[in-house]
C-alpha cells in the first residue's frame, strides 16, 4: 500500500537534492566509502538492497566504481616508479626519505583520527601481500644503508684508491626521473579530483549522464572509469531511476544482516510499545464486543496520519505534506537462511542463486498481518524528508491482536545528515594551489603509503565464500544503505534537532488519539490506553530501565524535556 500526502495548494517549497552529487564526490574523495558501497552493493549478486532516501545508487554506484579504478591504476603506476627509485636511490637518502614519510604519515594520521571515526574495511590477502613487499624493501634499504656505512668507514690512501662510493650519473638521473614521476602522477590524480569535486559535482553543473558538452576535458573519460567490470551488476541501478513509489498491491521486502532491521532508515530513536486488555466500555459491560480486523486498524491510523499535513504551521516548509506511507516486510537474513526450504522462504527466495524479491503481494501481507512469523513481520511505515532530504524520519507501526489483548509496537528511526567533510565541495574554489600542496605533502609521505598502495593496486573484492549445500546469511541480507556508509551520528543544529522532535512527537500524538478513538468506536475502554499513552507523550516521565510501566517498553531512555539525536541504537 502507498499512500501520498494530500493537501491543497502548492505552499510546500520543493526539497532541493544534493544527497547524490554529495554522495557522488564522497566516493572521489574518501576511499573507505567507496569501497564499502562497491562492496554492499556491487559484489554480491544475491544481497538485499535497501532503498536510499533521495539517492540516485546508479550514480553514486558508478562514480565508486570510476573512483577505485583510478586509484588502482594510480597506484599500480607509483608502485612501478618506487621501486626504479628503489635500486637507484642509495640507502642514505632512502632512510631519511623513510623517516620524514613516517613522521609526515603520523601527523596527517593523528588529525584524521581526531576529526572523524574511520570505518573498519578489510581485504586481508592484498593488506599481508603488502605488508611482505613492504618488509622485504624496507630489508632492502637498510641493507644499503648498512653497505654504505661500511664503505665509508674503510680505511683508504688517498694515493691508490678513492674513500667511500660514488654513485653513477646514470642511477642519480634515474632517480631524479623517478621522484619526478612520481610527483606527477600524484599531482595529475590530485588534480583530476579537484576537477570532478568542484566542476563536476556543483549543483550548478551536476549530471548523472553524459551530455553534449564536458565541463572540461576527459571529464567522462575519468568518470566512467572500471564501468565494463561491474556492467552487470550496475545494469541493476540504472541512472535514470526516480524515487521509487510503494506499489500498491504488495509490500517493500526488507532483508536484514546483523542487528538493525530498518536498514535505510538511520539509528532508531526511542520506541517503544504497549499492551493494551480489550475491555467493553462501563456503559456496555453487558454488549458484546462488535471485535474488528487489524487490516481495518492500519487503515485507519494510515487514513489519520496522512491528514496531519493539511496545515502548513504545522511543520517548518510544509514537509508533513510529504508525508509517506507504505508496507514493509522485514525478515532476518540469519532466519530465513535457517527456513530457506520451508515454504514461506520460497516467496521471498524462489531461486538461491539470485537476490531476494523486492516486494512480495498483497495476500502475504495479509497473511503476516494475521499470523505474523518470528523471522518475517509485517509493519506499516510512515516517512518525512527534511531540511532538503539532509533529515529523513521514519516510523514503523506494527500491531498485533487476539479478542482480549490489543499490542501496539512503534518504532521512529532517524537519518542523520551526510558527514559534513563530504559537503565541503561546495566551498572549495575551482582555482586553488591546494592540490598542488597536498600532492607535495604525499610525496613526502610516499614511502610509508607503500603497504596501502600495494593492497590497492593488486586488491580484489570476491564475494564471500560459501561451500557447496551451504547458504552464508550475510550474502543475503544488508547492513547499511548509501545515505548510512556516509551518515554522521547526529544532526546539524537546534533547529534540525527540535524538528526531529517535532514530527516525532505530532506523529505520535496523531497515532495515539486515532487509537483511542478507533477503540471506543468499538465500545471498547480506554482508560487503561489513557494512562499509557500519558506516559508515551508526557515530557516529565524519566525512564532509566527498559520498561515503562507495566505494560509500555521502550529500548532506550524516555524523554525528560531535553531531547538527544544523538543516542540512538546503531
Amino acid at each position: 500500500m502507498s499512500t501520498p500526502a494530500s493537501a491543497t495548494g502548492n505552499d510546500s517549497p520543493k526539497l532541493r537534492d544534493d544527497t547524490t552529487r554529495f554522495l557522488c564526490g564522497a566516493a572521489h574523495r574518501d576511499e573507505e566509502f567507496a569501497d564499502s558501497a562497491i562492496r554492499e552493493y556491487l559484489v554480491e549478486a544475491t544481497r538485499s538492497i535497501p532503498r536510499s532516501p533521495g539517492v540516485n545508487s546508479g550514480a553514486v554506484l558508478r562514480e565508486a566504481v570510476a573512483a577505485r579504478t583510478r586509484r588502482k591504476v594510480r597506484d599500480g603506476v607509483l608502485l612501478v616508479l618506487a621501486l626504479v627509485a628503489l635500486f637507484a636511490a642509495g640507502g642514505t637518502l632512502l632512510t631519511g626519505w623513510l623517516v620524514v614519510a613516517a613522521i609526515a604519515a603520523m601527523g596527517t594520521g593523528a588529525r584524521v583520527a581526531f576529526t572523524r571515526p574511520r570505518r573498519v574495511v578489510t581485504e586481508r590477502g592484498p593488506a599481508v601481500l603488502g605488508s611482505i613487499v613492504s618488509v622485504i624493501a624496507l630489508f632492502f634499504v637498510l641493507y644499503k644503508l648498512m653497505d654504505e656505512l661500511a664503505a665509508s668507514s674503510e680505511y683508504c690512501r688517498p694515493r691508490y684508491e678513492e674513500c667511500g662510493t660514488e654513485s653513477s650519473g646514470g642511477a642519480v638521473a634515474a632517480l631524479i626521473i623517478a621522484i619526478a614521476l612520481i610527483f606527477a602522477v600524484l599531482l595529475a590524480d590530485r588534480v583530476v579530483t579537484w576537477l570532478l569535486v568542484t566542476k563536476s559535482f556543483r549543483r550548478a553543473g551536476f549530471r548523472t549522464s553524459k551530455g553534449e558538452e564536458e565541463l572540461w576535458r576527459n571529464e567522462w573519460a575519468f568518470r566512467g572509469l572500471g564501468h565494463a567490470s561491474y556492467a552487470e551488476a550496475l545494469a541493476l541501478y540504472p541512472v535514470e531511476e526516480n524515487d521509487e513509489s510503494d506499489d500498491a498491491d504488495g509490500a517493500q521486502v526488507i532483508v536484514y544482516h546483523g542487528y538493525r532491521p530498518f536498514v535505510g532508515s538511520g539509528t532508531m530513536f526511542e520506541p517503544w510499545s504497549m499492551a493494551l486488555p480489550l475491555k467493553p466500555a462501563e456503559e456496555k459491560m453487558d454488549a458484546p464486543l462488535p471485535g474488528f480486523a487489524l487490516q481495518e486498524l492500519y487503515e485507519r491510523i494510515t487514513s489519520e496520519l496522512v491528514k496531519t499535513g493539511r496545515s502548513p504551521s504545522l511543520s517548518p516548509g510544509h514537509r508533513l505534506r510529504g508525508l509517506r506511507t507504505g508496507d514493509r516486510v522485514v525478515i532476518s537474513s540469519v532466519e530465513l537462511i535457517d527456513h530457506i526450504d520451508d515454504a514461506e522462504a520460497r516467496i521471498v527466495l524462489p531461486d538461491k542463486d539470485y537476490s531476494p524479491q523486492d516486494t512480495v503481494s498483497r495476500s502475504v501481507v495479509d497473511e503476516l498481518i494475521a499470523r505474523p512469523m518470528e523471522w518475517m513481520r509485517y509493519f506499516r511505515s510512515f516517512q518525512v524528508e527534511t531540511w532538503d532530504r539532509d533529515v529523513v524520519i521514519s516510523a514503523y507501526l506494527t500491531f498485533g491482536l487476539d479478542d482480549e489483548m490489543l499490542y501496539v509496537e512503534w518504532t521512529p528511526c532517524i537519518l542523520h545528515p551526510i558527514n559534513s567533510e563530504h559537503r565541503k565541495i561546495d566551498v572549495l574554489s575551482a582555482q586553488s594551489l591546494r592540490p598542488f600542496a597536498e600532492a607535495i605533502v604525499d610525496l613526502l609521505k610516499f614511502p610509508a603509503s607503500i603497504p596501502k598502495r600495494f593492497a590497492t593496486a593488486v586488491g580484489w573484492m570476491n564475494p564471500i565464500h560459501q561451500a557447496e549445500g551451504t547458504y552464508v546469511a550475510e550474502r543475503y541480507g544488508a547492513s547499511n544503505s548509501l545515505r548510512e556508509l556516509a551518515s554522521r551520528s547526529q544532526v546539524d543544529n537546534y533547529f534540525q534537532l527540535t524538528d526531529v522532535e517535532r514530527y516525532i512527537k505530532v506523529l505520535e500524538s496523531r497515532l495515539l488519539r486515532t487509537l483511542g478513538e478507533f477503540l471506543e468506536s468499538k465500545g471498547i475502554s480506554v482508560t487503561e490506553f489513557m494512562e499509557q499513552a500519558m506516559q508515551v507523550t508526557s515530557n516529565n516521565v524519566h525512564i532509566t530501565g527498559p520498561v515503562i510501566s507495566s505494560n509500555i517498553g521502550t529500548s532506550g531512555k524516555a524523554r525528560t524535556g531535553k531531547a538527544s539525536v544523538g543516542k540512538g541504537n546503531s
